[in-house]
């Protein structure tokens, strides 16, 4: 049984794929607080039958409409989750005896509330959604719009985000994540105005990249821009995917000296089913960084 961190969760929350996320707390303390689309399994693990087959139908239905990625994963949270193995043990069991055994069944390695305090976002209550369909209660539909939200993935934990052009325009989301610069690689048309907000509350820096793809990266001038950033970072492209998973595979070659193959794969294991710029994910695969900084060291000496 694989234990997960906090960022994990997260980012499994925020890249489309199949997720159960499984709360082996009793029902009073769910209902006063719970991690946003999770269920209660009431003490009673034979419950999660009927909840598994229920979206496992809807989950097939979304990877045919959106072309995502056929998987099942679970998570088991609890407040002790110390004694948590046992139970997911029991559960992995129940999904095998249903025929789902291609669920992939991990377990929170903190308790509920420490996840929430390190997220609050994904904070919500039997009471704020009572209040959901409640008109007059605007509060509490704005708390869990947000929690439902697409938050940017996490690369390396509040460091540096990936993300889309509307994670960089929610200033809640900026602020819930404590970011305090946007590198935005959107290659804007002339007399484009930038929000003003975005260039006084933040470090905005625009570094446009064509979506044509025909323009050569640097990479190392990017890892070098994000390394010099005080605070958490979020790079954007328009979809938050093309642009930004290519780049992520660079900056991860560039800064942590890995190959291509352990650097694309420790990107697409958080964004799923990611597409990505085939003119610009072509460069990624051919560059060599060892090389690169060799020759930069060249021209230094050179020049010295």
């Amino acid at each position: 049984m694989k234990a997960i961190q906090m960022m994990e969760l997260y980012n499994m929350m925020n890249d489309n794929r199949h997720l159960l996320i499984a709360d082996l707390r009793k029902l009073e303390f769910f209902e006063d607080k719970q991690i946003r689309g999770s269920f209660c399994i009431q003490n009673n693990v034979q419950s999660i039958g009927s909840y598994i087959e229920k979206h496992d139908i809807n989950a097939k239905k979304n990877e045919e409409k959106y072309h995502t990625q056929p998987i099942r994963r679970m998570v088991i949270v609890n407040d002790e989750y110390q004694k948590i193995e046992q139970d997911a043990q029991l559960i992995k069991e129940l999904i095998n005896s249903l025929n789902m055994n291609q669920y992939k069944v991990s377990y929170l390695k903190s308790s509920v509330d420490t996840f929430l305090d390190k997220y609050p976002f994904y904070r919500i209550s039997k009471t704020i959604l009572q209040n959901y369909e409640n008109l007059d209660n605007n509060v509490d539909q704005e708390k869990v719009l947000f929690a439902y939200s697409q938050f940017p993935q996490q690369l390396q934990e509040n460091k540096l985000f990936l993300g889309s052009n509307l994670n960089a325009n929610s200033k809640k989301q900026l602020e819930a994540l404590q970011i305090k610069t946007i590198i935005d690689f959107k290659n804007y048309e002339p007399n484009v105005q930038i929000s003003g907000w975005k260039k006084e509350q933040y470090n905005y820096i625009n570094y446009p990249i064509s979506e044509g793809g025909e323009q050569l990266i640097d990479f190392c001038q990017i890892t070098d821009l994000i390394e010099s950033q005080n605070g958490a970072v979020l790079l954007c492209c328009p979809d938050g995917y093309q642009i930004t998973s290519v780049v992520a595979i660079g900056y991860l070659m560039t800064l942590k000296k890995q190959n291509f193959n352990i650097s694309s794969l420790r990107v697409f294991q958080i964004r799923g089913n990611t597409t990505v710029n085939k003119q610009l994910y072509s460069q990624v695969l051919t560059y060599d960084p060892k090389t690169i900084i060799n020759t930069n060291k060249q021209q230094q000496l050179q020049q010295g």
